[in-house]
């Protein structure tokens, strides 16, 4: 496997907007944890 530049625990997705089931369990399966996803668009102080 790639060696990455930081740990999978400390690299955060921020998924919105249509997000496929799929992306978030091949995100999973391949280690990553930190994963926060919405179906809509977030407002600019939900952003900050």
């Amino acid at each position: 496997m790639a060696k990455v530049s930081l740990e999978k625990d400390k690299i955060k997705f921020l998924l919105v907007e249509g997000v496929h089931q799929k992306a978030i369990d091949s995100l999973r399966a391949a280690g990553y944890t930190n994963i926060e996803f919405h179906k809509g668009a977030l407002d600019s102080e939900q952003l900050k």
